[in-house]
């Protein structure tokens, strides 16, 4: 049984010895990698930086930001998960950072994307709406429920918590704590906007990320038609594009990634890490868990 007399910093009690372990430690890394392995030979059997790659590339490493949001919102992990240290040099940052989280970022944003683009184009369908009325509509009622029930069921257990917390806060039995407004509300912009930027996942076309860094001027239209049975996963890729480089394609896909990571990094920084980070300097609420240097004695 852990005790926080083994631990170089204390945590609540609540996450000393959870349940459910091997779900974060095994279950979570294998089907990561699983789907980003299968990901990357999609991508490589169309020649193309496919949607899917894309998303779980640049969601896995936007993780780096993760334990500095962390220290804003006063969220420490259990340390009892199998843990990484990659982020020891960072001055803020929260004590504990789990090795299954950078798995669980490349799924959990491309899950959401697809998720929130489907039901969008259902209501598009049905209702002759635009894909960003849709979104507005259906997304953020998502996001809070989806968000409640996670953080609810993961600070009950004592996977996590957030303590004190900042903003109004719900305190289970077990002494787990979650957010009501602070988390939920920034999970409720970067995610959804980050999923409409990146257009539905049968891209046809050039997407907002795309042509908001000027990709246009590299490409030219051309029509976009049905593969011919029998065609190679490439010839079928190409066929269904309406657009087609004007430049090398090595050179034109390196510029798709170098869109799509610039955008991943610099949006979710400003729009999901920094106001948390900014909301604990201005609020001057601290925690005891949570120190603002956790490299001081």
């Amino acid at each position: 049984m852990l005790t926080n007399a083994e631990l170089p910093y204390p945590v609540p009690e609540v996450l000393l010895n959870p349940g459910g372990l091997w779900v974060f430690n095994w279950a979570i890394p294998i089907f990561g990698s699983a789907v980003i392995l299968w990901a990357a030979i999609q991508a490589i059997r169309t020649g193309r930086l496919t949607w899917s790659f894309l998303f779980l590339f640049n969601s896995l490493l936007i993780y780096w930001m993760e334990s500095l949001g962390d220290w804003g919102q006063h969220l420490i992990y259990s340390p009892a998960f199998t843990l990484h240290h990659m982020f020891e040099w960072m001055p803020l940052k929260t004590p504990y950072d789990p090795l299954f989280m950078p798995f669980s970022y490349a799924t959990y944003w491309t899950v959401h994307a697809w998720l929130v683009l489907v039901l969008s184009q259902f209501l598009t369908r049905r209702y002759g709406w635009t894909i960003l009325k849709a979104m507005l509509v259906i997304a953020i009622p998502t996001n809070v429920v989806w968000d409640f029930l996670v953080e609810g069921l993961a600070t009950y257990q004592g996977w996590w918590t957030y303590d004190p917390g900042i903003g109004p806060v719900l305190e289970w039995p077990t002494g787990g704590r979650i957010t009501l407004l602070l988390t939920i509300g920034v999970m409720c912009t970067w995610p959804n906007l980050i999923a409409y930027w990146g257009g539905k996942p049968a891209v046809l076309g050039l997407n907002h990320i795309e042509r908001m860094c000027g990709l246009a001027r590299f490409t030219r239209e051309k029509p976009s038609v049905e593969p011919t049975p029998g065609s190679s996963p490439r010839e079928q890729y190409e066929a269904r594009l309406n657009y087609e480089p004007t430049i090398s394609l090595w050179k034109f896909e390196s510029l798709r990634l170098l869109a799509w990571v610039m955008v991943f990094n610099v949006s979710f920084a400003i729009l999901l890490v920094m106001p948390v980070m900014v909301m604990r300097v201005i609020t001057g609420n601290g925690s005891p868990w949570i120190p603002p240097d956790i490299f001081l004695p």
